[in-house]
């Protein structure tokens, strides 16, 4: 049912799980990882793990859409925008992007930078295609003076972004959140031509606390 609560110790489980499994991608290929390592990792049985699961392959989709979906619950944020409805609309910010992957940053290195598996990106590039196509639409014939089809505009921001993404992450970030958001902003305006854009849709505003 719509807003119930979940039962703080599924969460907990859950969390577990996803931990272990993703500190055993660090080191072993996915086909590698059964649900036994997985179960001795979180310190969990195997009967729980199966009372939340059917399999393998279930835990996996639902733990990658776990991680995607707590993601992009913190960095979708509303909007006053000017367009053909004159409501308020979601876009992405950066900032809080940035924030976020930081947090987290040993999680992020291994789903998007570890060769062994690398699945994990196709769903982070495929969920903000979604986002951003879904953003293009609510704002429709703002895009139609544009020459360039919308769906690549989509593919050519989305990878833009998660490959600056990716290069800080394995740099070690050695730039701060602030510093991230600041140079993307710069980098997108320089596609922006004249009128409303695709660009629109990452918010570049930095939170007032890092602004001192």
């Amino acid at each position: 049912m719509t807003g119930s609560k979940v039962d703080p110790r599924v969460v907990k489980t859950r969390s577990s799980l996803r931990k272990a499994l993703v500190y055993l991608m660090k080191h072993e290929k996915l086909e590698n990882i059964s649900v036994q390592k997985i179960t001795e990792t979180a310190n969990i049985t195997r009967g729980t793990f199966y009372l939340h699961y059917k399999d393998k392959r279930d835990f996996i989709k639902s733990a990658m859409n776990e991680i995607l979906d707590d993601l992009f619950a913190k960095i979708m944020v509303e909007r006053q925008i000017i367009s053909t409805s004159g409501a308020s609309i979601q876009v992405l910010s950066l900032n809080e992007a940035f924030q976020c992957i930081e947090n987290s940053a040993e999680v992020f290195d291994v789903l998007l930078n570890n060769e062994r598996n690398d699945f994990f990106y196709g769903q982070l590039y495929d969920r903000l295609c979604q986002e951003m196509t879904k953003y293009a639409k609510q704002l429709g014939t703002e895009f139609d003076d544009f020459d360039v089809p919308i769906k690549m505009q989509v593919s050519f921001l989305a990878s833009a972004v998660l490959g600056v993404i990716k290069s800080w992450l394995q740099d070690g970030m050695i730039y701060t959140p602030r510093y991230m958001t600041q140079s993307m902003v710069k980098m997108l305006q320089q596609f922006s031509g004249e009128g409303m854009l695709l660009t629109s849709f990452f918010d570049g505003k930095v939170k007032l606390a890092l602004e001192i």
